[in-house]
């Protein structure tokens, strides 16, 4: 259970709910009732078929069609891992079928409710290995940007709020759907897995819980003592960007009502601003609500991180756009393999 990387294919054969749920990254679903390594079983759900799938009567009977599309591009000597929420009721079935047509296939010890202990277990662990550094902005999309030009740049970098489908300061991710929590957990371990302990990982600084997603304790532990790095960049450009990056300002007056609604919510006074700009001055607009909202309450909130854990030097940049905020991260945070050149 310690790595997945070496399988050609891995199949989930949990329903379908289950499996849209969480699965293991990579994995396909393959429903269980349809296949047995004899006479096919089609459509049958009760008990009976089920004890008779589970008995190897022959290697005659063809495969189904999905469950033959899946493993057809593979070769005999690639290994198959095959697992399901019912201890080898509806997986070994399959791993036998497939045995007997030549197939390495392997069932996955206690199944799905093993791999979920393997999940919580590794994320308690492995945060507490790795070096973490903040990018700490307003604003997600503003964060995001700055960790795409880290990345690109050759850093590492783990983009939390893109896996919990919100974003610090949007306003349309507020109505998209999360996904479940054992989901976002699963997603999370295999980035985490990726990643090479001997160099930091850059985060967006995202709160402990956001919508309905939950940050594992270990990793918001890790995330609050670590040191963070203030963005600062001129406010036309941060306008320009953000309206860019936020769909929900094609409609000012339907974006202020959403704000409003937000926590803490904003001061009457400033509500009644924004719904006057909204009407004439979209810039303006978007101007308040960074500096007389977000913006505070990010420096609050960076005063609190930054007695806790020692600061980064701040990124100053004139612009967000990619092509040119590239250099700009590169100079302020070279790359160890940039420093040796």
């Amino acid at each position: 259970m310690q790595d997945f990387s070496h399988y050609a294919l891995i199949i989930d054969v949990r329903t379908r709910e289950d499996y849209e749920d969480d699965h293991i990254p990579g994995a396909v679903q393959f429903s269980p009732a349809v296949v047995s390594p004899g006479p096919l079983v089609t459509g049958q759900h009760n008990d009976r078929n089920r004890a008779l799938a589970a008995h190897d009567s022959g290697p005659e009977a063809e495969l189904p069609a999905s469950l033959a599309a899946l493993v057809e591009p593979l070769k005999l000597d690639q290994a198959i891992l095959v697992y399901c929420g019912r201890g080898g009721l509806d997986s070994l079935p399959v791993a036998r079928a497939l045995r007997w047509r030549g197939w390495s296939v392997d069932v996955l010890p206690g199944g799905w409710i093993n791999y979920r202990r393997w999940v919580q277990a590794g994320l308690e662990v492995l945060p507490r290995m790795v070096t973490f550094r903040v990018v700490a902005t307003s604003l997600g999309c503003e964060a995001d940007r700055v960790l795409n030009a880290l990345a690109t740049v050759g850093h590492q970098v783990l983009n939390v709020e893109a896996l919990m489908v919100r974003r610090r300061g949007s306003i349309s991710c507020r109505c998209a759907q999360q996904p479940s929590q054992t989901w976002f957990e699963s997603q999370l371990l295999q980035r985490l897995r990726a990643v090479d302990p001997r160099r930091p990982v850059w985060v967006g600084d995202v709160d402990a819980q956001v919508g309905e997603l939950q940050l594992p304790g270990s990793l918001a532990d890790a995330l609050v003592a670590a040191p963070a790095a203030p963005l600062g960049a001129p406010i036309e450009e941060r306008v320009n960007r953000w309206i860019e990056d936020e769909p929900a300002w094609a409609s000012p007056s339907d974006a202020v009502d959403a704000i409003a609604s937000w926590e803490p919510a904003p001061e009457r006074h400033l509500l009644d601003r924004w719904r006057e700009l909204s009407l004439r001055e979209l810039a303006g607009l978007v101007a308040s609500v960074l500096t007389d909202y977000l913006d505070r309450r990010q420096a609050a909130r960076l005063s609190q991180r930054m007695a806790m854990s020692s600061g980064i030097a701040p990124l100053v940049a004139d612009s967000l756009n990619p092509d040119r905020l590239a250099p700009t991260v590169r100079a302020w945070q070279p790359t160890p393999d940039a420093v040796a050149t």
